[in-house]
């Protein structure tokens, strides 16, 4: 049971706030965050004003993996490269996932900030989609609602600054695009999360909103694909090597913090009629069907699963 909470004052409900996300697994990072199911070993937080476009409060949370041997060489060189984290760093810390999403709640609510109103900006789609949402689904972790709901940094610099068809794919990138320099701030763990907190000033300067919300969608919604009906083979995958006993909604489980279209999921069934371990999987876009294909070879329970593309036509 989490800790009991005082009511928020009036003043508290008032403060609206920005926050910024960053997310770092012991393993893969950049475009393949989340790929290899490696356990999240750092979250770090910055609660920024939207009204005065002041930092409130900036937190980094160490997390102890609890899926990798520890006695190992744990961290992958991305981590090496990309923070200053140490594995003894990791391998001493306290906090698990819980711990440090509970204790980000109890901050926000020191700086008079309701956690529950905070609009989550993540550096893209796999902070949120490909890294929290499928670790605390494993670990059968509630996570506060704010995490169903976010702004993705690389979409709103473009659409701000009518960036036309760029696609970014890096902090370097957008620091780049806006001619913004590097802080080379050391005093945190994650090396690019200052420089995320500048470009969401600066853009809270330049008059942006951060209200363009993506959704995370947490069950399958029920719905019917009639036998007429065009369905875009670049939203499509198949999945095989699902126990038997799989229902719908323990498939769309299996791809939890990426939207499954209504009704988007089959069930395959063999030549007599019984199902096969595979299944038809299609989403609500061609970038959440994309995701969808780094998790080839993800678990369920003990069994890895197989991703494919497939086509509309299946």
């Amino acid at each position: 049971m989490g800790p009991s909470h005082q009511p928020l004052t009036h003043v508290e409900i008032n403060r609206m706030a920005i926050c910024g996300l960053y997310v770092c697994t012991s393993g893969l990072l950049g475009a393949n965050l989340g790929a290899d199911e490696h356990d999240i070993i750092l979250l770090g937080y910055a609660v920024i004003d939207v009204n005065t476009n002041q930092v409130l409060g900036l937190q980094e949370y160490v997390v102890k993996p609890s899926n990798c041997d520890l006695h190992s060489n744990f961290l992958s060189e991305d981590v090496k490269q990309e923070t200053t984290l140490t594995e003894v760093a990791v391998r001493n810390s306290s906090l698990s996932l819980q711990n440090a999403i509970s204790l980000f709640e109890n901050y926000c609510r020191s700086l008079c900030v309701d956690p529950a109103t905070l609009t989550i900006v993540t550096d893209g789609q796999c902070p949120l989609r490909q890294c929290l949402q499928p670790e605390a689904s494993n670990k059968e972790l509630e996570l506060p609602p704010q995490y169903n709901r976010f702004c993705d940094l690389r979409k709103d610099v473009a659409r701000h600054y009518r960036a036309g068809d760029s696609k970014f794919t890096s902090i370097q990138e957008i620091l780049t695009f806006l001619d913004m320099p590097e802080s080379g701030d050391t005093s945190f763990f994650g090396k690019e999360f200052k420089d995320m907190v500048n470009i969401l000033q600066r853009m809270i300067h330049d008059g942006y909103k951060f209200d363009v919300i993506e959704t995370v969608q947490l069950h399958l919604e029920p719905g019917i694909c009639s036998k007429n009906e065009e369905v875009d083979s670049n939203c499509v995958v198949r999945a095989r090597g699902l126990p038997w006993q799989s229902s719908d909604q323990d498939i769309a489980r299996f791809f939890i913090g990426l939207n499954v279209a209504k009704g988007g999921v089959a069930l395959c069934l063999s030549s007599v009629g019984r199902r096969n371990g595979e299944a038809l999987v299609r989403f609500t876009n061609s970038e959440h069907r994309d995701m969808a294909l780094k998790r080839h070879k993800h678990h369920i329970g003990p069994r890895y699963i197989e991703v494919y593309r497939a086509t509309g036509e299946d």
